[in-house]
């Protein structure tokens, strides 16, 4: 038996022993935990370059300030719930490629059908080659692009600022979990052994973002792709980003798990409009008659 690879990196998964069978281990032990980790910090920062021009569906103010946070929350319970984390995993396998085919279309992109094109060919490769590297990367991209979509759809029913104020409260609660509540270890130790139902054979395994030896949740990935929605310079705040997440990572060498959100607050901050301002806080409060 091969030894086992170290895995981990990032909210929600943890950092833990895994046995990964043959070719997995075998790149996966190659690439390394540094050069894994910096793949998804370098995916992270792409997600705010991603255009956007999300339709306005409502205008809620409690949506916004609520929906990125309840998320995280949601996930957490259910994962917890007794069969919850085998849900979680079958939901994903389904779940991830419709998203990632409509991602065009909920940011309101020139060619929304591209990525409908691009999603066939990678799910055929997560689910046929579940051991290789390829896998991984096929993975990642049906993952970056459904988190793409869901945080298009989520910037068309809230105002920009309220969302900018949900996204800062999804980092505080994401950190509060990580380092506060001792039961999201375990919890999601449980999803990432969870496997996806069998159609032949096992549907790939998307329930979390998996490159080489380093996971990251979904979250991890949904945090950045909404802040390029929120910031006017998307450019500044993916490279603070991608900076910012990489030093981050340095916090691994002290403790793992580490909460993977609070680089964005970096890039929220470094995009500032003109003035000088937070989005949240670029409306000067008026007197009410």
């Amino acid at each position: 038996m091969p030894p086992p690879c170290i895995h981990g990196c990032g909210y929600p998964e943890s950092a833990l022993q895994r046995d990964l069978p043959g070719e997995a281990c075998e790149y996966g032990c190659a690439i390394g935990f540094v050069a894994s980790y910096g793949v998804l910090v370098l995916v992270q920062a792409a997600l705010v370059f991603a255009p956007g021009r999300p339709r306005r569906l409502v205008s809620s103010r409690g949506l916004g300030l609520t929906i990125p946070a309840a998320a995280l929350v949601a996930g957490v319970t259910v994962a917890q719930i007794g069969g919850g984390a085998d849900f979680l995993a079958a939901l994903a396998a389904v779940a991830t490629p419709l998203l990632a085919a409509g991602a065009g279309w909920a940011r309101d992109w020139r060619l929304p059908w591209l990525p409908a094109l691009c999603v066939p060919p990678f799910y055929a490769v997560a689910w046929l080659r579940p051991d290789a590297w390829s896998s991984d990367v096929a993975g990642v991209a049906l993952i970056a692009g459904a988190c793409l979509a869901l945080t298009g759809l989520v910037a068309g029913v809230a105002p920009r600022s309220w969302l900018t104020g949900g996204l800062v409260l999804l980092v505080v609660l994401d950190v509060i979990l990580v380092w506060g509540d001792r039961q999201v270890e375990p919890t999601m130790n449980a999803l990432q052994a969870a496997a996806p139902p069998t159609i032949g054979r096992p549907l790939p395994e998307l329930q979390q973002v998996d490159f080489g030896s380093a996971t990251m949740g979904w979250l991890d990935f949904a945090a950045p792709a909404l802040l390029g929605l929120l910031v006017r310079r998307r450019a500044v705040a993916g490279i603070a980003t991608g900076l910012a997440a990489g030093l981050w990572g340095l916090l691994l060498l002290a403790t793992s798990p580490i909460a993977a959100t609070p680089p964005v607050l970096v890039g929220l901050i470094a995009a500032r409009n003109l003035r000088g301002r937070l989005p949240i806080l670029s409306r000067p409060l008026r007197p009410s008659h």
